[in-house]
């Protein structure tokens, strides 16, 4: 089962209703702009013009309509994407009703250029990033769903468009496409509806903090050179034909438009279970190569049409998988801005791209301006794949406290010292207990390959970790370009705090640090301290106590309270394993999992946690804690088969005894037994981070296959809507403001503070 939020739910048949309804926007804008290819011969005749000066009348709205989507991204953030479709419906329907009345050039370009500009800024940014915010697990497909309509619309507009002006002329045919695409924009009001788990409000970062953004900036410039590059055959193949003395230039605008459909919903689909990047970097090269076969079709209509598909659906690509790759790299907080921003690339591309492609064109012909196109479009891959590397540093803070404002000063350290948003004023607190703030303690992991290493270093320091362990271990990161996910899903998980938080009306300031990389805790306490916090709910990513889970989190809190002058006090919530949150939120991603691979209830479980030296678990109730969760996580999820919990991730010295069975050795001794099936459970970790996805998703799932096993993995509960609203209740049980301290299983609530000799650490374990 999906997510659900104040009775909207993630990944559902509304969710999906919005996705069509972004698809109908797209449709109607992109019928109209990509059409203009079929009318460039007549403005050209019209206002006796040639190639390079006709083709601003598609360059300047292209980068109008970029460049606007920074204003209507955040808009789309702030009033919902409805509002902003209503503006782009007004703009279109005058825009061309003025364009096909106009007798001058420059009043022409100016009235195109503003009407299709706003109306594309309006539905396509604004509602992209609502079609984000409805989705977790199939946001890739959906957003592929979305911009569907831009090929469709290309297909479809090219050739209707040359049809009506063969029968009623160009200032005709814009007064019925006026018509036309106003009303689907009207249509497409019924359904763009904001998404239930929106991303909280977001400052538009500043052009400084933009270009001190080396991820960003490869991205950009990356797309920037594509941009400059793809608009070329969309604008110029029907006029390289009839130059040819060649029919059918419309059918192969259409055709790259009807590609780009279908690369839209393939690649999307497969952005769900393939690496996103990985995808996007195969759309721009293939794209770049496609080049290679208009340069040598000649007037060979056959040749062209293959062109014509293979750029079309790499083009596909490139649209769908944006937003996604945006979303990946830079979070959900404020993606509709952070989009817009990205966005302005391809409007500086499509402004100065097709006229200067014009200008060749009528300078040195068509066969010099197609190689200048395909270097300028492979010239845009090295720097994505430099972008997919570079160190990962958010860019949308929420809220203006000065907390947000000093997270992303430059001069810091690897990528901030603190994350902070919905920053409140100081004298702001909540309960009895006067709580001011959140902090989100965690583990932490590298930013990039040059972090790897050191990272490692830090977290196995004093534990006698052998080096081939930890350059195996390194290797996991390396694979990933030395960047671990957990980073990104704690900014998410702190972003989803904060709205949770503001929508009880209690927005307090909230910050995230760590115990082994950048945010450190005790640089993060400092900022607290520097911010005027008195007293912070701590909140740790580790729902089960044992020493590494749960008091050395607590050593690391007075650590950091003794070295930081004027600390705030700071107060962990409970461990939080048995809350009916947390178990509630993976019994539904257990769900999830079952309807996605059509498992029966009876399917074999396999609850993985981290696994610990034997003489540390004999310390504390680790084991008990485990085995009591996952019977109250099964009995919630509807499990009706054997179910145990293994464990997985050891990394101490291979002669000390650690808690087992290892689920890879569970996984090869079940398929000997002739178990088919498994369901895994990741029951130890609220994120899928990298031990997840090396351990399960890699190590486990292929000793599976050996074994003869399908494997099937639920999510962790990551974001989940009622582990998010669990992790505020906490926060307002700390406080004061609840009695209540609900549980689920047999072994009842966890106590607030740790009893003297808790979970110690037993040396040489």
């Amino acid at each position: 089962m999906s997510p659900t939020v104040e009775g909207q739910r993630l990944d559902s048949a509304a969710g999906w209703a919005v996705a069509l309804s972004a698809a109908l926007a797209t449709f109607a804008v992109f019928a109209v702009s990509y059409s203009f290819g079929v009318v460039l011969d007549s403005i050209r005749i019209e206002f006796g013009i040639g190639t390079g000066l006709a083709a601003l009348l598609f360059a300047i709205p292209t980068f109008v309509f970029f460049v606007l989507g920074v204003l209507t991204g955040q808009l789309g953030d702030r009033y919902g994407p409805r509002r902003v479709l209503l503006a782009g419906a007004a703009a279109l329907g005058a825009g061309l009703w003025a364009t096909s009345l106009a007798q001058e050039l420059w009043l022409a370009i100016t009235t195109y250029s503003l009407g299709v500009g706003i109306a594309v800024a309006c539905a396509y940014v604004p509602m992209v990033s609502a079609v984000s915010g409805w989705f977790e697990r199939h946001r890739a497909a959906a957003l592929g769903v979305a911009v569907a309509g831009i090929g469709l619309g290309q297909f479809v507009g090219a050739p209707t468009a040359q049809w009506l002006i063969a029968r009623y002329g160009w200032r005709d045919t814009y007064q019925m496409l006026a018509v036309a695409a106003t009303g689907l924009l009207l249509m497409a009001l019924f359904a763009a509806r904001r998404p239930p788990l929106e991303a909280p409000q977001s400052e538009m970062p500043s052009v400084r903090r933009l270009l001190h953004n080396r991820r960003f900036t490869l991205l950009y410039l990356s797309m920037m050179l594509l941009s400059s590059s793809l608009f070329v055959p969309i604008i110029f193949i029907k006029d390289y034909l009839e130059d040819l003395g060649k029919p059918g230039g419309e059918w192969l605008i259409g055709i790259i438009g009807l590609a780009s459909l279908l690369g839209r919903l393939a690649l999307g689909a497969l952005g769900t279970v393939l690496p996103l990047m990985r995808l996007y970097q195969i759309s721009f090269t293939v794209m770049g190569f496609s080049y290679l076969i208009w340069l040598f079709a000649g007037d060979n209509y056959t040749m062209l049409v293959i062109y014509s598909l293979v750029m079309g659906s790499s083009y596909g690509g490139f649209i769908a998988l944006s937003p996604a790759v945006a979303a990946e790299l830079f979070g959900l907080a404020g993606l509709g801005g952070v989009l817009g921003a990205l966005y302005t690339a391809a409007g500086i591309g499509g402004l100065a791209g097709p006229p200067l492609a014009g200008l060749l064109i009528d300078d040195v012909g068509y066969r010099f301006t197609i190689v200048v196109a395909m270097a300028v479009a492979l010239s845009s891959v090295p720097l994505l794949v430099a972008a997919g590397r570079a160190r990962a540093v958010p860019l949308a803070t929420v809220g203006a406290g000065e907390a947000a404002a000093r997270a992303t000063t430059p001069a810091q350290r690897g990528p901030v010292t603190v994350q902070s948003f919905r920053a409140a004023p100081a004298q702001a607190a909540l309960g009895p207990e006067s709580i001011d703030s959140v902090l989100l303690q965690s583990f932490g992991g590298p930013e990039g390959p040059d972090d790897v290493m050191p990272f490692l270093q830090n977290v196995t320091r004093g534990r006698d970790v052998p080096a081939e362990r930890l350059a195996q271990v390194s290797q996991q990161y390396l694979r990933h370009g030395g960047v671990s996910p957990i980073n990104e899903q704690n900014r998410s998980l702190l972003a989803a705090l904060s709205s949770e938080l503001a929508r009880r009306g209690t927005p307090l300031a909230c910050y995230w640090g760590n115990r082994n990389w950048h945010p450190f805790l005790r640089d993060t306490v400092g900022q607290m301290a520097g911010d005027g916090r008195r007293h912070a709910a701590v909140i740790v990513t580790s729902a089960f106590s044992s020493y590494s889970g749960c008091r050395q989190y607590h050593e690391d809190l007075a650590r950091a309270a003794d070295e930081v002058p004027g600390a705030p006090r700071l107060s962990r919530v409970r461990v939080y394993g048995n809350h009916p949150g947390f178990a509630g939120a993976l019994a539904e991603r257990i769900r999830e999992a079952l309807d996605g691979a059509r498992l029966p209830s009876d399917v074999r479980t396999l609850f993985t946690a981290h696994s610990v030296p034997n003489r540390m678990a004999a310390s504390c109730d680790y084991e008990a804690q485990l085995s009591d969760a996952a019977e109250a996580v099964a009995g919630m999820a509807g499990l009706t088969g054997d179910i145990e919990v293994v464990y997985q991730s050891r990394s101490g010295p291979p002669h000390v005894p650690w808690l087992g069975p290892d689920v890879s050795d569970r996984l090869a001794q079940l398929g000997s037994t002739g178990c088919r099936t498994a369901l895994v459970v990741p029951l130890g970790f609220v994120s899928d981070h990298m031990e997840v996805l090396a351990d399960l998703d890699t190590k486990a799932r292929a000793t599976a296959a050996r074994a003869g096993i399908t494997m099937v993995r639920a999510r962790s509960v990551g974001t989940h809507p009622l582990f998010v609203e669990a992790l505020v209740d906490l926060v307002e049980e700390t406080a004061g403001l609840r009695a209540d301290r609900p549980a689920v299983g047999r072994l009842g609530p966890r106590p607030d503070s740790c009893a003297p000799g808790c979970c110690p650490l037993e040396r040489g374990a």
